[in-house]
């Protein structure tokens, strides 16, 4: 390690530099010797391999001659069977010319419409990718070691991919033939989550032209639903919407199931022929204290660009809630309900934040855009802004979670003050309203939002963290230091 210091060869260079006298040439030998190690490590001449390898033991950056690896055909492959979509690619080859970076900078070379994502590799995560992603790359029919065949892939990778070929929810799209004589196999969902169709004629508004759904399910569980839209691509591509599933019997019991049309992987640019159908097949959640009963839909569209709304007509479907119903199987919530869902945890401070943004990074792997965080954001400000209802603190928390995953410490703030208003006895409400004004660079407004929390709950150590760094800095370090220091020694 020693003769590969960058130390060390400024220092030789400095004694180069120095020589003087009839050994002058010197100087000239060494700059020689470099080039031709450089030349060596850059381009495949047959002498100077093995000198450069000598002189300089390392990788060869040699430019790679050989036949070409079909990640582009693998890109041209997906935007071929979804054209309007963007996708994102699961990736298990860990190889050098084929891997999850690879394919996103293909996938990037196409207008950013393909993503490629490295899967998980524990058995949970893997088992929601496979739930979760409708577009797989593979190298089945594996043989050798695991380092030559799927370079840095896991075992329990490898045996996801091999589980594919078997899967009856996915089937093979196409095979190619990598330089190494060893197949590549893309693989998409037989029913895709989203599927687009191109129609004749489109409606001046978006319409929603059928509703599937399960008779009898019991509350608290995943549901399977399918939404039929169609309308025109711009309004499609820009619309969020919001669905209600209303109680027959009681007005106050409902659930929602908000989220961008096409969950917000509808590309953008604007087809030549503009009627388009979008088909979605996603699951929304009943929650566990719903009445039983028969339930139904109300839909409003909202534009995310221009704020504009108008009443969806929804054709005739009930849901029948149940307790002693049936689970039935479900594909994954979508984005937003998990949001939403996510959310709920944030009251119980310190230990709901860990399962919380757990999964967070699970969803950012499948929306390579964060787009659900937008999604969640505008749904959830419309119906604040317009009959928030029982549901209000609620929903606060998911407003709140995506302004934070978003970076927008003015939104997270004026939310926090509403939730702090509704539930002040939460000190951890305090708290987080503290942590973003410090995020924002506001210790004095942090100190002082910390006040409640510090007088019904001064034993919780990390309300007293935050009024140490609170102090810290406005410049009071000794302060400061004397909060803090005390709860480092008890660690």
């Amino acid at each position: 390690m020693l003769f590969r210091s960058p130390v060390l060869a400024v220092f030789l260079a400095y004694c180069l530099m120095q020589w003087r006298g009839r050994w002058l040439g010197m100087r000239w030998l060494a700059v020689g010797l470099g080039l031709l190690v450089l030349l060596g490590k850059l381009f495949p001449v047959p002498v100077l391999d093995d000198f450069a390898s000598t002189m300089s033991p390392g990788w060869l950056s040699h430019p790679y001659l050989g036949q070409a690896y079909p990640n582009a055909q693998v890109i041209e492959t997906i935007l071929q069977a979804a054209p309007y979509q963007k996708a994102t690619l699961g990736v298990i080859p860990s190889i050098e010319a084929v891997n999850h970076n690879t394919m996103n900078y293909y996938g990037a070379l196409r207008d950013f419409q393909v993503a490629g994502r490295e899967l998980g590799t524990k058995p949970e995560s893997l088992t929601q990718d496979g739930r979760s992603l409708d577009w797989f790359l593979v190298q089945p029919q594996c043989q050798g070691s695991k380092l030559k065949c799927n370079g840095l892939a896991q075992d329990s990778q490898i045996a996801f991919g091999e589980r594919l070929a078997d899967n009856p929810e996915f089937r093979s799209q196409q095979t190619w033939k990598l330089p190494t004589d060893r197949p590549l196999q893309l693989y998409r969902r037989r029913l895709p989550t989203i599927e687009v169709k191109t129609l004749t004629n489109a409606p001046e508004k978006v319409q929603l032209n059928r509703v599937t759904v399960p008779q009898r399910v019991p509350p608290g569980l995943p549901v399977p639903v399918s939404y039929e839209w169609s309308g025109s691509w711009e309004q499609l591509a820009s619309g969020l919407v919001l669905l209600t599933w209303k109680s027959v019997q009681n007005p106050e019991a409902f659930w929602i199931n908000d989220h961008g049309i096409g969950r917000g992987e509808l590309q953008a640019q604007t087809p030549q022929n503009g009627a388009f159908q979008v088909i979605e097949r996603t699951a929304m959640l009943p929650t566990a204290d719903l009445p039983a009963g028969d339930y139904y839909l109300t839909a409003t569209y909202l534009n995310r660009n221009t704020g504009a709304t108008y009443n969806i007509p929804v054709p005739p479907v009930t849901l029948n809630i149940d307790p002693s119903a049936t689970a039935v199987p479900a594909p994954e919530l979508d984005r937003v309900t998990q949001l939403r869902q996510l959310a709920l945890d944030l009251p119980k401070g310190v230990i709901g934040l860990e399962p919380v943004f757990k999964q967070i990074n699970r969803l950012n792997q499948y929306d390579a855009e964060h787009d659900y965080l937008r999604q969640g954001e505008k749904t959830l400000a419309y119906r604040l802004a317009n009959n928030p209802g029982a549901k209000e603190l609620d929903w606060l928390y998911g407003l709140l979670l995506s302004q934070v995953l978003q970076e927008d410490p003015q939104g997270a703030i004026a939310t926090l003050k509403q939730i702090v208003k509704l539930a002040p006895e939460n000190p951890y409400n305090h708290a987080y309203l503290a942590f973003v004004y410090l995020y924002n660079w506001q210790p004095k407004a942090a100190e002082i939002a910390l006040e409640p929390a510090l007088k019904s709950h001064p034993e919780i150590r990390e309300i007293q963290s935050l009024r140490g760094i609170s102090y810290l800095m406005q410049g009071n370090l000794f302060k400061g230091w004397q909060i803090i220091s005390p709860i480092f020694r008890d660690r």
